[in-house]
């Protein structure tokens, strides 16, 4: 059956930190070890932020509390989040360019902030058909039902679509539904595996 969208992952495939990982860079910004923002970022609270139940400040308040830091590096917070990211142009203009053949589809883990910074500093204006955010939906990767709802709010079948995504727990979580998968490696990898696939329709 021939494709007929593309769903794309945003944080690590689409959006990507200035140098390094996530984590490392932040443990940088913030002067502590790489494990302890690794433990941060795998509690239940990380997951509250990106459904959306708690904003930026409450979820910051909580980092520091937990990292044992003291209010002054509040502000590190808030600019990592905002000017320690950019867009991939390459990428950017490849699905822009398959958008007119193919529906285009982001569906993100992301808190609140990420339809404010969408038009501002990341500028992905054109690119994308439909946006499916975990803030938006209170549904997150790689939760199946993420999956089902995205097929139907696109109305694709399964096997219509390819879903790409940089972290293998992801993967495993759409092709549960039967959702052809690529891991996201770097974007040459990722348009070379994607035109594959398309050229063999």
């Amino acid at each position: 059956m021939s494709t007929k969208a593309i769903i794309w992952d945003f944080a690590g495939v689409l959006l990507h930190t200035v140098k390094g990982d996530f984590n490392s860079l932040l443990a940088e910004r913030l002067d502590v070890p790489l494990e302890e923002i690794v433990r941060v970022f795998s509690t239940e609270e990380n997951s509250q932020w990106d459904l959306g139940e708690i904003d930026d400040h409450d979820f910051f308040t909580f980092v520091l509390k937990e990292l044992r830091l003291p209010e002054e590096k509040r502000a590190v917070l808030d600019r990592f989040v905002l000017k320690d990211f950019y867009v991939q142009a390459e990428l950017l203009e490849y699905i822009r360019g398959i958008r007119k053949t193919y529906m285009t589809v982001l569906l993100t883990n992301f808190p609140t902030h990420l339809h404010d910074f969408l038009k501002t500093d990341w500028h992905i204006e054109n690119t994308f058909d439909h946006l499916i955010a975990s803030c938006d939906i209170k549904l997150i990767k790689p939760d199946e039902r993420i999956y089902r709802y995205t097929l139907e709010k696109i109305g694709c079948r399964a096997e219509e679509t390819i879903f790409i995504d940089d972290r293998e727990v992801n993967i495993k979580g759409a092709q549960a539904v039967g959702i052809p998968s690529l891991l996201y490696r770097n974007t040459p990898q990722i348009i070379a595996d994607i035109q594959k696939i398309l050229d063999s329709d």
